[in-house]
């Protein structure tokens, strides 16, 4: 079964340009964390979350060219990804 995911690129800050992959169905800690925060991926850091209100107003969707080492990383780690817009 495929996983859905979403790669984005902070627009802004110290981390502008950054990509880190969002996996909209997979939620964090929803227990503590309630349905706002989904799981996600970067290259540092690795497995963390992400609140769904940073991933609308402080990201852009990232191009193919741009998320492809992030996902090959994904990939090799034993993911079956399907991309979402």
């Amino acid at each position: 079964m495929a996983t859905l995911v979403k790669f984005v690129k902070d627009k802004d800050g110290d981390c502008k340009g950054e990509i880190t992959a969002v996996f909209p169905q997979l939620k964090w800690n929803r227990r503590q964390m309630g349905n706002d925060t989904v799981t996600c991926y970067a290259h540092l850091g690795q497995h963390s979350a992400a609140h769904i209100e940073w991933v609308k107003e402080c990201t852009e969707p990232a191009a193919p060219a741009e998320y492809a080492p992030l996902k090959s990383e994904l990939e090799s780690i034993g993911y079956n990804l399907k991309i979402c817009k």
